[in-house]
């Protein structure tokens, strides 16, 4: 492209009101700077750190390269030579978890069409590059599902986690990591406390109901398993005399699939969509933009595992138990000598759409993605005490605590490297503007790897109790086989100000529509917010209106630890403009630019219009993990014939 015409598009996208914002591609010559600078190269999976740009060594020796491989992958728009579009357009989603009952013989019908998605931008795309929310798109039922924002993702797997291990410190006596038949012969309520001092969140008893079911609410899958340890695919309760115990997960990842009544009459709970960060993100691809992950940390090797029924996994590299609930669906039955998979699932002639090291990145960036913001004025503040005055917390569970690790107990701790914390001051024109802080919460160790300290974290401000609920018909969802689901998950309210319109399908265009709308479960506190004055109702949603997400890499931010936020910060002796959480220039070798000039961005500071000179050096694509040699986003060691040690 001319190079003035490039410049004029620089321009345009620079300005306020017209920026360009388009899913993210590769384009090596973007001086906008939002473009991937360099070709896709698929990554290697280790747990061998020495093994020089494999995802085990990048993590622990350079994590920020690592979290903008991740981040690029979640946004990047994805092409038909990396297996896009896979199956468009067949109906091969179901609306059901599959092969849990022999009984169940009828055909399960689908939910939606499969590839429809070139990027996860497609519906994550408020704000832009970010894991915004996003449209409403068909689902379950003819409404369709709003698209949630994963901002702070990694904080809600945590707590879920921690949620599942004080569940079993309280009631696996024998320790075997499961709940033997004889544990549950009596009453065993689970009440979780979500922070220290606060009342606890009833989620049910893990006895059996007549049904043979555990009574747990609709956030937890159950599977079962026999007296050898054997996932049961087929078993539907306790009733089952194979069954010797149970096992659970949960599910804080979606809006909630409701219960499925079976034939025989049990009512076995479908989750959400997933447990885990890979997870959501290996079923998301799959399923909306038809690129199948090769993902061995979240196949159990159980017999009759990979049916959507479950299982204990692996524990991935950022630390966190997987599960088998079948959302890796490229199984690798043929494997080259160095292990990639050669399978062809969807039969589009691409193979290794997605590595288990891409899946890695992904994990990291999302563990890593910062949590949604307060932009606070004093008005607005006032409307938090209304929140709790209305009584909304009951759910809407305002702060929870990640306790530090301890093994013993099965606390693993903030798994997390660092995290962007971010405040909100008065800006010169009087309006509130948000400023980050780069906080590292990792050791080094004399070898130089980078490891979490594992400490506690209070996570603020999150407003969910991610249980589901019934709150009255207003909510209630016609599903394609003619079946209602009425309860859905609580939503957390973190980043309600930016993700109008609300609801589970978007069926509200205001905060007050969807607040009055409350019924069933919260018809006290809906009567509670409309009996308020009507300023005290204002002061609510302003207070709610607060809480929003924000362009992650474009708000001030002091990354250095010096305390101050530079108007002039230099990365590698480049002055690079104001300070800010660009993961790029925290990379081990940062990128050296050419710039062409100075300019504007929307809030008025000024960046740098320049392209990137060193990208294979910054990204690390002449390291031997991650050298392609042939051009074809394959690196040498998967496409060789050497076996090497990388997948162990």
């Amino acid at each position: 492209m001319n190079v003035l015409i490039r410049m004029a598009i620089v321009l345009l996208a620079l300005s306020p009101g017209l920026r360009i914002n388009g899913q993210v591609v590769y384009d090596a010559a973007d001086p906008n700077g939002t473009a991937m600078s360099y070709p896709r190269v698929r990554l290697v999976h280790s747990s061998d750190s020495s093994l020089l740009g494999t995802t085990a060594n990048l993590r622990e020796f350079d994590p920020f390269l690592l979290y903008q491989l991740g981040r690029d992958l979640v946004h990047r728009q994805y092409t038909f030579a990396e297996g896009l579009y896979g199956r468009s357009g067949e109906l091969t989603v179901p609306l059901y978890v599959q092969g849990q009952s022999k009984a169940d013989d009828s055909v399960v019908p689908a939910r939606f069409a499969r590839d429809h998605a070139a990027s996860c931008d497609s519906c994550h795309s408020m704000p832009a590059r970010e894991p915004g929310s996003g449209q409403t798109i068909a689902s379950t039922g003819p409404m369709g599902r709003n698209t949630p924002h994963f901002f702070g993702a990694g904080l809600v797997e945590m707590i879920c986690e921690q949620i599942r291990a004080e569940i079993l410190r309280a009631y696996d006596k024998n320790g075997n990591a499961q709940i033997d038949r004889e544990e549950v012969a009596q009453s065993r309520p689970v009440r979780i406390a979500p922070y220290p001092g606060m009342p606890a969140v009833d989620y049910g008893d893990l006895s059996p109901g007549s049904d043979g079911v555990p009574r747990l609410n609709p956030l937890f899958r159950v599977w079962y398993v026999d007296a050898s340890g054997k996932v049961l695919p087929d078993a539907l309760s306790l009733k089952d005399p194979r069954v010797a115990a149970f096992n659970f997960a949960a599910q804080p990842f979606g809006w909630g699939r409701g219960l499925r009544v079976h034939r025989t009459g049990e009512a076995t709970s479908e989750g959400a969509e997933a447990s885990t960060l890979r997870s959501i993100f290996t079923l998301a691809a799959d399923v909306h933009m038809g690129l199948q992950a090769d993902d061995p940390s979240q196949r159990s090797g159980n017999p009759g595992a990979n049916q959507f029924v479950g299982g204990k996994a692996s524990v991935s590299l950022s630390g966190a138990q997987q599960y088998d609930f079948g959302t890796a669906t490229d199984f690798g039955h043929s494997r080259n000598a160095a292990g990639m998979s050669l399978d062809d699932p969807d039969g589009d002639g691409n193979i290794a759409e997605l590595t288990e090291g891409d899946v890695d990145a992904a994990e990291f960036y999302m563990l890593h993605a910062p949590a949604p913001a307060v932009r606070a004025t004093a008005r607005s503040e006032q409307g938090r005490s209304v929140l709790r005055q209305a009584g909304c917390e009951r759910c809407h569970v305002e702060n929870w605590y990640i306790r530090g690790a301890e093994p013993r107990t099965g606390w693993t701790g903030d798994r997390r490297l660092f995290h962007l914390s971010t405040r909100s001051r008065r800006g010169a024109d009087g309006t509130s503007e948000l400023t980050g802080r780069l906080v590292r919460s990792w050791q080094r160790l004399r070898s130089g790897e980078y490891v979490p300290q594992g400490k506690a974290f209070a996570v603020e401000r999150i407003y969910t109790d991610f249980k589901q609920w019934d709150i009255g018909p207003e909510f209630y969802e016609r599903r394609y086989d003619g079946s209602v689901q009425r309860q859905h998950r609580t939503s957390p309210l973190w980043g309600a100000g930016s993700t109008a319109p609300y609801g589970h399908s978007g069926q509200f265009q205001t905060l007050d529509a969807v607040i009055s709308a409350h019924a069933g479960a919260a018809k006290s506190e809906s009567a509670a917010y409309r009996g308020l004055s009507a300023d005290r109702r204002q002061l609510l949603i302003e207070y709610l209106e607060s809480l929003v997400l924000y362009p992650t890499d474009e708000i001030a931010a002091d990354i250095d630890g010096d305390g101050k936020i530079s108007r002039d910060f230099a990365v590698a002796s480049q002055q690079v403009g104001y300070e800010r959480f660009d993961a790029r220039f925290l990379f081990n070798h940062p990128p050296q630019y050419h710039r062409f000039f100075w300019a504007q961005n929307p809030e008025g500071r000024e960046v740098p219009v320049a392209v990137i000179e060193n990208p294979a050096e910054a990204f690390g694509l002449d390291l031997p993990y991650r050298h392609d040699s042939r051009g074809d986003g394959f690196p040498d060691f998967l496409a060789g014939s050497k076996s090497g040690g990388a997948h162990r």
